[in-house]
């Protein structure tokens, strides 16, 4: 019996085919990544990552785990893509305390690291960010080709979100983000080389890293990388480069909007093509306020890390307030373990080529078993609407019961972000001084708003929005809300639990 061509090594099987191998961009002088003042062409980053490369497997022996960390979106982007070209497989991690990746690289057997010396301070053996930064003016070779692989060989790993408890490791083959460009980033959203990206999130989130590195420059496009993530150096870099794609978060949208207003800088997003909305539910109010100000009705969709991105999202032409939209092409998806139906509500599951191959678990980092063919759980719950889209109703670790019903937190918070006033919300368990069970609900205040009257609504559509025997609530006003580096709400991992 003859191999599938999968299983084939060739170079036409990795991930950097088509973006710095020899059937890299037509053109090669056309920018690849953007930052302020500084345009690498495809052939400055062609060269930089065979450098890089080398430079990498002179240090490293092949099969080495690296462990990428930056703040600096340019030193990641450098860093991952070397480290793919090298025989190495590079970790990337959201940049925290030099204690914290220390761990990460104890657990998982890391033995060097790329990035900011600032952040690697206890690791032994470092690529620093002047050395990675130093790539881009190399003189080697751009038309070497990259390592022949399997299609199915581990690539890179990521973390998810860990939003609601301890993140998890999850190991990407060099087809998934191929697979996932060619279901999202060319089917839903026709990149082409004339888009120009940019993200409010760093590139480990594998939304960001899809949509604001891999799918651009699959598509001969140019990824902008700010210097931090600041939204205000974000705005500037629109500005600056005339982005046309957005790849964002209701809390960033929000926040963008505000910043634009008051700067007097709404024009650079008026020229925006595309605007994306990732993380968490999308309000209403922040849907409609771009869409009235700016001429973007934005794309909510959803994904997971292990299937690298988005399998739920509408046409670009067809997004609506509060909808997922449909299926991906591509992808296939069960709500409640049954095919997708009007009027269906569960836990969704889906599957499709650009899954990752490995997941940790209690013994280290598992291979799954047929990837592609398996379901994934994603531990979301969605409903099914008439019309055949999909609205997200939460995490199923995230609800919890009050007096024996189900509360949704994402379908309160929902309601209360459609409030005049109501910037940022989170809704949880409590007591109160008498031990009987009753919701928390913290608001963050627009400044501008009557601050008691904006309360007083809260309270009233809280109780509305909960089950009859739930509707006790405690409401406080919060400064902000406490969000993870990727930009999301940070929740304690319920489980289903139930405050009696």
């Amino acid at each position: 019996m003859s191999a599938s061509p999968r299983r084939l090594r060739d170079p036409r099987n990795h991930l950097l085919w088509g973006i710095v191998g020899s059937e890299s961009v037509a053109d090669a002088n056309t920018p690849a990544l953007l930052r302020s003042a500084d345009t690498l062409t495809y052939a400055h980053l062609a060269r930089s990552v065979v450098q890089g490369g080398l430079e990498i497997d002179e240090r490293f022996a092949p099969g080495s785990r690296l462990l990428i960390a930056a703040y600096d979106q340019m030193v990641v982007a450098l860093g991952l893509l070397a480290a793919l070209r090298s025989r190495c497989v590079p970790l990337l991690v959201d940049p925290q305390p030099a204690a914290g990746l220390a761990r990460v690289a104890a657990r998982w057997g890391v033995v060097g690291a790329i990035g900011e010396s600032a952040l690697l301070a206890e690791f032994d053996d470092v690529i620093d960010e002047s050395a990675v930064l130093g790539w881009r003016w190399s003189s080697a070779p751009s038309s070497d080709e990259p390592p022949a692989v399997h299609a199915d060989d581990a690539a890179f790993w990521t973390f998810t979100s860990g939003t609601t408890g301890e993140p998890r490791a999850v190991v990407h083959a060099h087809r998934g983000p191929r697979a996932a460009y060619e279901a999202f980033g060319k089917g839903i959203l026709a990149l082409e080389a004339a888009d120009r990206t940019v993200s409010t999130a760093g590139l480990p989130f594998v939304y960001a890293l899809g949509n604001n590195l891999f799918f651009p420059l699959l598509a001969g496009g140019s990824t902008i990388l700010p210097a931090d993530l600041l939204l205000p150096t974000v705005l500037g870099e629109i500005r600056r480069h005339e982005a046309t794609t957005l790849v964002s978060g209701p809390w960033s949208l929000e926040a963008i909007a505000r910043l634009a207003d008051r700067a007097g800088r709404g024009d650079a997003l008026r020229d925006l093509r595309l605007v994306l909305s990732a993380g968490e539910p999308l309000a209403e109010s922040v849907f409609t306020r771009w869409r009235d100000t700016f001429g973007q009705t934005p794309i909510d969709n959803l994904g997971c890390t292990e299937m690298f991105n988005s399998f739920l999202s509408p046409w670009p032409d067809d997004a609506r307030p509060g909808s997922l939209g449909r299926v991906v092409p591509g992808f296939e998806v069960r709500v409640g373990g049954g095919e997708p139906a009007p009027g269906l509500r569960g836990a969704l599951s889906v599957r499709g080529e650009s899954r990752a191959i490995a997941m940790s678990g209690a013994h280290g980092a598992d291979r799954l078993e047929s990837p592609e063919v398996s379901w994934c759980e994603t531990g979301d719950e969605v409903e099914i609407d008439a019309s055949g889209s999909f609205t997200y109703l939460g995490r199923l670790d995230d609800r919890f019961k009050v007096r024996g019903q189900f509360v949704r937190p994402a379908e309160v918070e929902r309601r209360l972000r459609n409030l005049e006033g109501i910037v940022e919300c989170l809704v949880r368990p409590d007591v109160d001084e008498r031990g009987v069970a009753r919701i928390s609900v913290g608001v963050v205040l627009d400044e501008s708003c009557d601050a008691v009257e904006a309360l007083r609504a809260v309270a009233t559509e809280a109780r509305a929005a909960c089950p009859a025997a739930a509707r006790s609530t405690r409401i406080e006003r919060l400064e902000k809300l406490e969000r993870s580096p990727r930009g999301k709400v940070v929740r304690e991992r319920r489980a289903a639990s139930s405050v009696r």
